[in-house]
């Protein structure tokens, strides 16, 4: 499909409903469509994405409206800002009867005390237009002025790109992407160089049993070889044949098979991750637990000297002979009884914007098509 989307405004302009059409834009084109953002200010942001600076010249707005099948109208229809511009989409929609155009409500110029004087044609409902708002109170607000208009104003909530949010490496969130890290489940991190006392195969073992209580979880394992350890080799092999085993192919992660990693991506990979898995039996400080505790992660390690004497507050230790099982229970009863986890989870699971083309946008398309 040719879809337009309009707004006063584009990226690099900063604001909420800018981001919205530059993350709309770019889930059109990765889904194949032609998309064209159409803005008084803004400039090229994806190269898939034609962006046209708008005129007043009104014949020449119908010349580019009329080649799109869908137009997406963000706040025009309902704010004051450029009541020429809203007038025009008015007559343009009843004109152009070979374009769907959906006007979509973000906030309402009438319903709002700040604008005093709104013209009464920001409240009206077109007769060709749908209407989409970003929440029910959005959509109750709209029909309260247009009772009559329940099934042409549906909802569909703005979203966020967790990569973006959590300030991911180009990198990390390629990874994310590719393994799916960013979609709710219970995510382990273990950094660890490949030495059998850093006992990464504990925390395979960990990972299974969280997974095998019907739990989704993913274990990120930067697993640097130590170039001082002939062993290091052997360790791995066995710690592959292990993932096997327990049936880990899709559900661990060794992050030096895909890349080298800079302390920027250490930082996005602690960011993305949900708990710190450190199950060590012999260290003479314990750094990663400090790291973590940095990026307020629940911590999860051995109860050994030193590392059972640097944190006090959010850090479980387990003690040498705990089993598997047991640190798996540890975490899912921290961690599901966390209210930041389960919003965080909440957000992952109902707000990234896979999830609104998913529920939202693609049958939005296709009911327009």
């Amino acid at each position: 499909m040719k879809i337009g989307l309009i707004h006063y405004s584009s990226p690099p302009v900063a604001g909420g409903v800018e981001r919205v059409i530059e993350e709309h834009a770019k889930l059109f084109a990765d889904h194949g469509h032609e998309v064209t953002v159409f803005c008084s200010r803004g400039e090229c942001f994806d190269s898939r994405v034609a962006v046209v600076n708008l005129s007043d010249d009104e014949a020449k707005l119908r010349e580019l409206l009329a080649r799109q099948s869908l137009v997406f109208i963000h706040n025009v229809m309902t704010m004051p800002f450029d009541l020429k511009l809203t007038e025009a989409l008015w007559r343009l929609a009843d004109e152009l009867c070979n374009v769907c155009f959906v006007a979509w409500i973000h906030d309402m110029a009438v319903c709002s005390d700040d604008y005093p004087s709104a013209p009464e044609l920001l409240g009206r409902i077109h007769p060709r237009m749908r209407y989409v708002a970003v929440s029910d109170l959005r959509r109750r607000q709209f029909l309260k002025l247009n009772p009559d208009a329940g099934e042409r104003c549906g909802v569909v909530p703005n979203g966020c790109d967790p990569a973006r949010v959590l300030g991911l490496t180009p990198e990390i969130a390629e990874l994310a992407k590719k393994h799916a890290l960013l979609n709710g489940g219970i995510l382990l991190f273990h950094p660890t160089r490949l030495l059998r006392r850093k006992n990464v195969e504990f925390s395979l073992a960990v990972t299974a049993a969280i997974k095998g209580a019907g739990e989704r979880v993913k274990l990120l394992i930067t697993g640097a070889e130590d170039g001082h350890n002939p062993l290091s080799v052997a360790y791995e092999k066995e710690l592959r044949g292990i993932q096997e085993q327990l049936g880990l192919r899709d559900d661990v992660v060794f992050i030096r098979d895909h890349m080298s990693i800079s302390d920027m991506d250490l930082a996005s990979l602690y960011r993305m991750s949900g708990a710190l898995l450190f199950p060590s039996q012999s260290e003479g400080f314990g750094l990663p637990i400090i790291e973590a505790a940095l990026h307020g992660l629940s911590v999860f390690c051995q109860d050994i000297e030193p590392q059972n004497s640097l944190l006090k507050e959010n850090v479980f230790y387990f003690p040498p002979d705990a089993t598997p099982g047991q640190v798996a229970s540890a975490i899912l009863k921290q961690l599901l009884s966390s209210p930041s986890f389960r919003e965080r989870k909440h957000v992952l699971e109902r707000y990234a914007w896979d999830t609104i083309w998913r529920e939202h946008l693609s049958a939005l398309l296709s009911a327009v098509e």
